[in-house]
């Protein structure tokens, strides 16, 4: 056993007579994606998608508009103004977007998991905070502000930078075992169910969003920049289309690949077992080579467990030979790590 093999031993050992510790540490950690969750969507949503926001009445700019609970709060702030308000969007943004959230979270803390719950309202609350932070507190909001002007007329780009922020935020969130509210929540709760991708029903739930807030534009200039709202509504569902593709790339606990082991020694099948939540499948071959007895053995796991499982074999059997398959979907009993 050389050095290496000793220290990860000493590591595992310590894991396992530190039970609690190695708790507090993951939810430490959780807590941190969450806050670095929560600072990339209040900067996005200052710096790319209220520039257009604040003027989309007065000028021929794109606005982007936001899925889940943020769309939601610029649907109802369009609305008062409609009735003749003139809400201020930042503070407006802050107070609906953690008000909308309270249901959700209560949802959240009885159908997926408390912890869950509790991180993603740290993060919701931050994200309310941050935004008035990034807005009114010196000398953040300066800097802010020069990014916002900088790139306020390249709508495009916004576009692209809006989508890759929040798209990483809420994959950090995932990544953490937690999300960052809103639609995130119930895709969360949906793809844990299914065990499939994240990303595509985040877009199915927010796509009526766009449209609602397409159609008020429309009303409140009373139809003189249809061309406008169209306008805005593509962007949209290309800043949507960029954080699908984000939260699905970054995201890996529900993507599935297939691995195919031919190996000689015959208890490599129960040393996966002993260590990895999924079964196998054995078939017994001949090397084409050697004709010496072999032994394919077929696994499926989450793709963030390759590097482990591909490490375990290789200290059995440093002559085994190792391919993986990616996989669309899985049907069956496949073991998803519950969230707390």
């Amino acid at each position: 056993m050389n050095k290496r093999e000793r220290f990860r031993k000493k590591m595992l050992d310590y894991k396992y007579d530190h039970a609690q510790l190695i708790a507090v540490l993951d939810t430490t950690k959780s807590a941190i994606y969450s806050i670095l969750a929560a600072a990339l969507y209040a900067f996005s949503f200052y710096c790319f998608i209220t520039p257009a926001v604040v003027d989309h009445i007065t000028t021929n700019g794109s606005s982007i508009i936001t899925g889940g609970v943020g769309g939601i709060s610029q649907v109802i702030t369009l609305i008062i103004e409609l009735c003749g308000g003139q809400p201020d969007p930042y503070t407006m943004q802050s107070i609906l977007y953690f008000a909308l959230n309270v249901p959700i979270l209560i949802f959240a803390f009885f159908k997926v998991g408390k912890r869950f719950a509790i991180i993603t309202l740290i993060n919701v609350a931050l994200s309310s905070l941050f935004i008035q932070v990034f807005a009114r507190f010196e000398p953040i909001s300066s800097i802010t502000s020069k990014v916002a002007e900088a790139i306020n007329s390249e709508h495009l780009a916004r576009v692209l930078f809006a989508g890759v922020c929040v798209g990483c935020g809420s994959a950090l969130a995932y990544k953490g075992d937690t999300s960052c509210g809103g639609v995130d929540v119930f895709s969360y709760y949906f793809a844990l169910r299914k065990s499939t991708s994240v990303g595509k029903y985040s877009a199915i739930l927010n796509s009526f969003i766009i449209i609602t807030y397409t159609i008020l534009t429309i009303i409140y200039n009373q139809g003189n920049q249809m061309n406008v709202a169209l306008l805005n509504f593509l962007y949209s569902i290309v800043y949507l289309f960029v954080v699908m593709l984000v939260v699905d790339f970054i995201n890996t606990r529900n993507k599935k690949v297939q691995l195919q082991i031919i190996t000689s020694v015959d208890s490599m099948s129960s040393i996966l077992i002993a260590n990895f939540p999924h079964s196998t499948t054995i078939v017994d071959a001949k090397g084409g080579y050697t004709h010496q007895e072999k032994q394919v053995i077929y696994m499926v796991i989450s793709s963030n467990e390759v590097k482990k499982v591909v490490a375990l074999v290789k200290r059995v059997d440093y002559h085994s030979f190792v391919t993986v398959t990616a996989l669309v979907q899985a049907y069956g009993n496949f073991f998803v790590k519950p969230v707390e």
